[in-house]
């Protein structure tokens, strides 16, 4: 008799600890491709608790399977905002997070984990397997080959003239496509060949000065403005020491930098930067003019001091 209790108390508890432990569903596994499919993630949330995940853009990491080996694949796109908020379920708070996912080719997905901050610890969030189909084949059904069918074309005889009359236009819209397309790649070559001859300082700092010149506080778009703030600082440093900052969380990014020699000062500098971004995108904070100003100005501050060729790896 004890040693039943014992199994339906050890059952019960594994019960309990999976059903508090985050999650991620699909709304269907099997999807056609080009066709929409919601991923959403749920994480009990401590009473009082904070939270911050930092949404991704452009495609979602995956696994694709193939015949003998699994490779990393960028085919499933993200498509719009992700969104998140709190909900009560049976009384329980969860926070809950959503993505529209679109795969564009046929196979096997493995989605990758992502994280959330909680509390100032990072919650992993399980990945899920997603299977992409060209077309769904219904349960019984044949799959039958097109049959082609042919009709001759009587021959004519060549007319120059008659030949030009019908395409000519044609001939003129490709040789003016051809043209306009030597113009163009000329002239992105060239100006490609310019932005390589700049430095890394150089194009971080002109990248800082267009940003500013766009005066997106002006229209509304303030989340904008720091989103792209913040990729540009986390480029550069990335760039600058050799590391991946873009998908690491405000205090990992500062613990990292520390190893490379850099000041608390700078290394505060960042974090005010960096977490400012975090509180107009996620808390919709609206700081004023000036202090927008003075985080432009602290970003070329770190450029301008990280810059200096002692500042290596300890």
């Amino acid at each position: 008799m004890r040693r039943f209790i014992a199994i339906v108390v050890v059952i019960f508890t594994g019960f309990v600890l999976r059903s508090q432990a985050p999650s991620a569903t699909l709304s269907q596994n099997d999807v056609l491709i080009g066709k929409r499919v919601t991923l959403t993630y749920l994480v009990p949330l401590p009473k009082d608790a904070s939270y911050i995940h930092i949404p991704l853009k452009g495609n979602f990491p995956a696994k694709k399977s193939g015949d003998t080996s699994t490779v990393s694949s960028s085919d499933i796109e993200i498509i719009g905002e992700f969104m998140d908020t709190v909900v009560l379920i049976k009384g329980k708070r969860f926070w809950k997070g959503s993505y529209v996912l679109v795969p564009w080719d046929e196979g096997n997905y493995q989605l990758a984990t992502q994280t959330v901050n909680i509390n100032d610890a990072d919650v992993i969030l399980p990945g899920t397997a997603l299977n992409a189909r060209l077309v769904v084949q219904k349960d019984g059904g044949k799959i039958y080959d097109i049959e082609e069918t042919y009709s001759d074309v009587p021959d004519e005889p060549f007319a120059l003239v008659s030949f030009l009359k019908k395409w000519g236009w044609a001939m003129l819209s490709a040789i003016g496509l051809i043209l306009f397309l030597l113009w163009f790649f000329r002239r992105q070559k060239a100006t490609n060949s310019e932005e390589n001859l700049l430095s890394l300082k150089e194009k971080t700092l002109q990248s800082i000065l267009h940003l500013e010149q766009k005066r997106m506080w002006e229209k509304n778009e303030l989340k904008e403005h720091y989103s792209e703030l913040s990729f540009i600082l986390r480029q550069y440093l990335s760039e600058r020491f050799s590391i991946n900052l873009l998908e690491k969380t405000t205090l990992e990014a500062q613990l990292i930098l520390k190893h490379y020699g850099l000041s608390e000062n700078l290394l505060s500098e960042i974090g005010i930067i960096l977490n400012g971004s975090d509180m107009v995108k996620f808390a919709k904070s609206a700081p004023e003019e000036r202090i927008i100003r003075a985080n432009l100005n602290d970003c070329r501050n770190i450029v301008e001091q990280t810059t200096d060729e002692s500042l290596t790896h300890v």
